[in-house]
């Protein structure tokens, strides 16, 4: 756990690395000092609409635990956003080992079980998130040139989402959950390590099975309200240094962000997301009058997202984890003290 928090921390420190790399390179500082109170005002409703989509992203993990242990909703959203740091990490992969260990050591839950819950949620959010690539992106890309880099960050980027919607759904039919299983088993025989996911896909595949058609629809439709939420941010981002760039502009842009945050070797896709990012907005500005963005402003703009999306949740996820971690010790201090009185009374 402390090594996901520093390199959690080494990951925050590269988001700031980069919104100064951006502010020097754009001049968008200049855009940010020209923002207006409204466009303050602006600035917190999109944290508020991201943190409302982390929220039903974390209650549709807590729904499907709580067919598998009586704990408390309350309990189960302190646990999601304080397990939200580990989002810094490849394919944000952090998160889920946060909440699995956590869930263990203060409910134990089985490891098998809160992996599973967290499987299905990202496989109905990649799920999403793939049908949305699919018939926005290509019909942008069917227009538009890209460089190699931007190509293969996409590629790469999408490959991961179809992969992971594979394997995280695939199991729904058991057949095809015991072929995974099967696999990985054959695997095993060469490198070890494939026997455990062998074991996992076996045992996830009849977890599926517990997972009736209507929870399944309800986690699909809150992924669903995730996304909303998470475009509302995006589009807030615009709105608070009085831009609009359309609607479908910006349904593209959400999608190239989505995808390249899932980018295996990247963080959160940092450093991707805002060199395609401005590369995009610059394209759109000058294709589109109407929507004309200054270099500073498009600068401004990618701050202020990576401001919401990264560093707000992150700084938010770190001090709940800190007033739980103390709120655990108090109470095992307290446990040992009552132990200590009850042997000391049963001596006497």
């Amino acid at each position: 756990m402390k090594d996901l928090i520093q390199k959690s921390l080494i990951s925050l420190i590269l988001v700031f690395v980069v919104i100064g790399i951006i502010a020097i390179y754009t001049r968008g500082h200049e855009a940010l000092l020209a923002i207006s109170p409204m466009g303050l005002i602006n600035f917190i409703l999109a944290c508020i609409f991201f943190l409302l989509g982390v929220l039903l992203w974390i209650l549709s993990w807590a729904y499907l635990i709580r067919k598998e242990a009586n704990i408390p909703y309350s309990s189960l959203i302190l646990v999601g956003f304080a397990s939200l740091y580990g989002a810094l990490t490849p394919i944000q992969l952090g998160t889920e080992a946060l909440r699995s260990l956590t869930l263990k050591k203060r409910f134990s839950v089985p490891y098998s079980k809160s992996i599973s819950a967290s499987m299905i949620v990202k496989g109905t959010k990649f799920l999403i998130l793939a049908v949305i690539f699919s018939l926005i992106i290509l019909m942008f890309l069917s227009s538009t040139r890209l460089d190699s880099f931007a190509f293969f960050a996409l590629l790469s980027g999408f490959l991961v989402i179809v992969l992971a919607c594979l394997l995280f759904l695939l199991p729904l039919s058991k057949r095809i959950g015991l072929m995974i299983s099967r696999f990985f088993n054959f695997l095993a025989r060469d490198i070890p390590l494939f026997g455990y996911l062998s074991e996992f896909f076996y045992n996830y595949s009849y977890y599926l099975k517990t997972i009736s058609v209507k929870s399944f629809l309800l986690i699909l439709f809150l992924s669903f309200l995730s996304f909303i939420f998470e475009f509302l941010a995006l589009r807030f981002a615009f709105i608070s240094i009085e831009k609009d760039i359309g609607i479908f502009a910006l349904l593209v842009l959400f999608s190239l962000v989505s995808v390249l945050e899932r980018i295996p070797l990247l963080p959160r896709g940092i450093g991707a997301v805002e060199f395609i990012g401005f590369t995009y907005l610059n394209m759109v500005s000058r294709l589109e009058k109407v929507s004309r963005l200054t270099v500073s402003q498009i600068g401004a703009v990618l701050i202020i997202y990576d401001v919401v999306r990264l560093i707000i949740p992150t700084i938010i996820s770190l001090i709940i984890a800190f007033i739980l971690r103390i709120r655990v010790e108090e109470e095992n201090n307290s446990k040992r003290k009552s132990f200590g009185i009850k042997t000391a009374i049963k001596d006497n």
